[in-house]
């Protein structure tokens, strides 16, 4: 840049003096961020972080819907399968026996038709002890 008469006219030692405390506290801001957000990430070495997300109790009402409802009935009074009344009796062994294995108390097996939950889950998902508890008091619920 010149001036009236011509002459270069450069930067003043305050105006260079401020550019680089500019670009060094824009640095070490930058620096201090991404540090902050590598430890709220779990990245570099920080601590795994999960989201807090409390589970959801099982619902043995809607897993007798989407699992057993076609075969049993809305009730439990039976259709293609026997009613399950019967079963509210049965120990929470007996009937887990039933629903995972196909196995009745005494051992008597039930017919092919029944699932093995054991091996094909409830709604694609591994079947659980709790999960079967669950439709064991639901089924209980309606006698």
């Amino acid at each position: 840049m010149s001036d009236e008469t011509g002459h270069e006219r450069g930067f003043s030692g305050r105006e260079i003096g401020a550019a680089v405390t500019f670009v060094v506290l824009a640095g070490v801001i930058a620096l201090t961020s991404f540090n902050t957000g590598m430890g709220m990430s779990g990245g570099a070495g920080a601590g795994e972080m999960t989201a807090a997300v409390a589970s959801a109790p099982v619902n043995g009402q809607s897993l007798y819907a989407s699992n057993c409802v076609g075969c049993h009935g809305a009730n439990a009074v039976g259709g293609i399968g026997p009613a399950l009344g019967v079963t509210a009796a049965w120990t929470p062994a007996e009937f887990a026996a039933a629903v995972l294995h196909g196995k009745a108390p005494a051992g008597r097996a039930l017919a092919p038709a029944m699932p093995r939950f054991a091996e094909s889950g409830f709604g694609g998902e591994t079947a659980t002890d709790e999960g079967v508890e669950a439709i064991h008091a639901y089924v209980k619920s309606l006698q």
